[in-house]
């Protein structure tokens, strides 16, 4: 690489050759140069060094040029005849200058490299930080990455073939969903979301609601607290459908302790399914249409109490709207 810019440079005169040289290699910061590594006559960094019989040593376009007009060496003086076969390259400060060179580089790309590539590189990370820390503060990011991951995984698990058969996964307690020392209240219903993803997933439900062009949401859930889980502790999440109705799932899941077989929370969620119909549902899966099991004598309390607070909340906002 350094013998084409150095024959490229001599074809044109050495001052601009050298000067353009210095510009590409060298900082434009004034740098100390070792007088042994400038020639003579351009006072520049040698880039194509030639040595003349005498010992001296200058840049090979420079001292052509010379002789063109003169025929002695320019240092030792009119006595001393000099003609162009008498110029030998000069190895020896070719490679001193090469290494001066490679040097200057160096320190060059060291002092650029933090205000340069480094820089660029820390801004897109401060960047990236920025977004994520938006992220966060503004999404519950580790919940949707939760459910994500449960999707995926039960994508891949065993189908379960009995709408209303029983799913259970197994799940541990940890420092994240306790407050003093035992599981938050408020972990036992997102632990049943992501158990009600999995077995959606399983049973195909949610395939069949996404064929039907249809949705699903919990409208409403009831939970039971009849142990606390304390830090650490195994439990089984047990989920199944226990029952349908003309617009909504409704399901049993269970928090059992592994230690001592313990029912430690029970709930109950109601889960409409909006254009849609659980019967139609059931019969695109089944291809036949499926009977409905009986309501068990607790739930059965439990939807009559939805109901009657709904004809409650209808009343009051009918009064609300007439007094106004």
């Amino acid at each position: 690489m350094y013998e084409q810019e150095a024959k490229k440079h001599t074809e044109e005169h050495a001052g601009k050759s050298l000067d353009d040289m210095e510009k590409k290699l060298m900082d434009p910061v004034p740098q100390f140069v070792p007088q042994h590594l400038l020639c003579p006559l351009t006072k520049k960094v040698f880039v194509d060094p030639v040595r003349t019989v005498y010992g001296t040593v200058y840049e090979r376009k420079a001292i052509e040029e010379h002789l063109k007009q003169h025929k002695y060496d320019p240092l030792a003086g009119p006595g001393h005849e000099l003609e162009m076969s008498d110029l030998v390259s000069d190895w020896n400060m070719k490679k001193r200058v090469i290494d001066y060179r490679s040097r200057q580089i160096q320190l060059r790309s060291f002092r650029l490299t933090p205000e340069g590539t480094d820089t660029a590189e820390m801004w897109w990370v401060v960047w990236l930080l920025a977004a994520l820390v938006v992220l966060f503060c503004t999404l519950d990011v580790w919940y949707f990455l939760r459910a994500g991951t449960v999707i995926l995984r039960a994508w891949f698990q065993p189908p379960v073939w009995d709408i209303t058969g029983e799913q259970v996964i197994t799940g541990r307690v940890t420092p994240h969903d306790i407050d003093m020392c035992h599981m938050n209240n408020a972990r036992y219903l997102r632990e049943c979301d992501f158990a009600r993803f999995s077995l959606y997933m399983r049973n195909g439900v949610f395939k069949a609601v996404w064929a039907l062009g249809g949705n699903m949401v919990v409208a409403a859930t009831t939970i039971r607290y009849r142990r606390a889980l304390c830090i650490g502790e195994a439990y089984d999440l047990c989920s199944r459908i226990v029952t349908w109705d003309d617009k909504a799932f409704f399901l049993e899941q269970r928090f059992v302790s592994t230690k001592d077989r313990l029912v430690c929370a029970v709930m109950y969620c109601k889960q409409s399914v909006i254009r849609c119909s659980p019967d139609k549902i059931l019969q695109h899966l089944c291809k036949r249409k499926v009977e409905r099991p009986e309501f068990p004598e607790d739930l059965q309390h439990w939807v009559n109490f939805i109901s009657t607070s709904s004809q409650t909340l209808r009343a009051e906002s009918c009064l609300e709207e007439k007094n106004k």
